[in-house]
């Protein structure tokens, strides 16, 4: 429930840990915006921020709003996730770090990875074409935004599914848990243990200009330590997979939702990438980024100590209709990219442009292979975390591919 300074005679209920909530959360975001923007959610001691103008001052205002120590919106995260991630720190020690990891993450430097996407996309929806059937997430998102990150860090194939089990342990979350689980940890802890023998090994091998590379050369150049290493490691093995898995997922899902715009796809693939940008804004699989107060302050009326947690609801302010014009209407016509799913400023997402290149690919094979698909929905299941939206299958069916 909320704190004293909700407008009198309205109930807003918005918790991030209830299962019901992660199958349609904007609902619940719109009645936070209108009535009680800045939330406190008692059972895990945070507060939520829903609207665009809250939101986006954080970002913005990163010597107030800290990473430092905000982990995770779990309390005990910090305790029990104990390797530094680049993310989860402030300048100038985040500014040291994104030196070391940001070039290999551009655009120019991605780009040779656009024809092992397309190629294992295809790869992986080969064996489904001549059944007719397909799960959006578990036979094809699921993998290839692991293989490519793989490709990044040096993961080898016969690895890369115990690393994505592994990643999956750690986000998932049991209905209405507040606190990090057993389950939870040792997902970590087992990534953990992967890196600190692949960075090992990797340290015996001549260098190469990998992201492995740059991060083990900046350790022996005294510009990383080993925890950051590994911890940063960790960190692209969970983030480079699951929010552009999530994403995959949801892109498909919002364009059978709105056939009269996946129509609009396949007769001109030149507008992917504005519907890429559009799903983004609309069905983001970022839900919350976590931050930590500096000072004390005020916030619309409410009063957030030093130290308080504080969840940024980006997928909230993204359809915050003081920001954008008919923000509940899925166009991807619209194609703005002044929306938040990969945050802003300082702290904005490295891996935007590898999400939006792996999207990109997909949607092109998908649409072209299979533009008539139909989600069953019988079938449909989700992912079940505070931060990440978005499903673990999306079967479907279309019209069979002959041989």
């Amino acid at each position: 429930m909320s704190k004293p300074g909700t407008e009198p005679g309205v109930r807003v209920n918005l918790d991030p840990y209830d299962h019901r909530f992660h199958w349609d959360p904007y609902p619940y975001y719109r009645a936070a915006r209108e009535h009680d923007p800045v939330y406190y959610y008692e059972p895990g001691g945070f507060w939520l921020l829903t609207k665009w103008e809250d939101v986006n001052r954080a970002f913005r205002d990163h010597r107030v709003f800290i990473n430092s120590g905000a982990v995770a919106l779990e309390k005990d995260a910090n305790e029990k996730l104990p390797y530094p991630l680049f993310i989860g720190s402030d300048p100038p020690e985040h500014t040291r770090q994104r030196a070391v990891l940001a070039p290999l993450m551009m655009p120019g430097a991605l780009a040779p990875l656009e024809e092992f996407v397309r190629h294992r996309t295809r790869e992986l929806l080969a064996p489904h074409l001549t059944r007719g059937r397909v799960d959006f997430v578990a036979d094809l998102a699921c993998y290839v935004p692991m293989d490519a990150i793989s490709m990044l860090i040096d993961v080898p194939p016969a690895h890369r599914d115990r690393v994505r089990g592994w990643a999956d342990d750690l986000i998932a979350r049991e209905d209405r848990q507040t606190d990090l689980a057993e389950r939870n940890v040792a997902g970590y802890m087992n990534l953990a243990e992967y890196f600190e023998t692949h960075t090992a090994r990797r340290a015996q091998e001549p260098h190469r200009p990998d992201m492995v590379g740059a991060m083990l050369a900046a350790e022996r150049a005294g510009a990383m330590t080993h925890a950051e290493v590994v911890g940063n490691l960790i960190l692209m093995a969970i983030a480079g997979n699951e929010t552009t898995t999530k994403l995959i997922g949801n892109m498909a899902y919002r364009l059978w939702e709105h056939p009269e715009q996946r129509r609009l796809l396949v007769e001109d693939p030149g507008l992917i990438p504005k519907a890429i940008e559009e799903t983004l804004r609309f069905d983001g699989s970022s839900q919350i980024l976590v931050r930590r107060v500096a000072e004390d302050l005020e916030l619309r009326g409410k009063h957030l100590k030093k130290g308080d947690r504080v969840g940024l609801c980006v997928i909230s302010a993204n359809r915050d209709a003081d920001k954008f014009e008919n923000p509940e209407v899925f166009d991807i016509r619209r194609g703005s990219r002044d929306h938040m799913a990969f945050g802003y400023g300082v702290h904005a997402c490295l891996g935007a442009s590898l999400a939006r290149l792996e999207a990109r690919v997909v949607l092109e094979e998908i649409l072209q292979m299979m533009p008539d698909y139909q989600i069953e929905t019988q079938g449909l299941r989700r992912a079940h975390n505070p931060n990440v939206r978005g499903f673990t299958h999306i079967p479907a069916h279309f019209g069979k591919v002959a041989p």
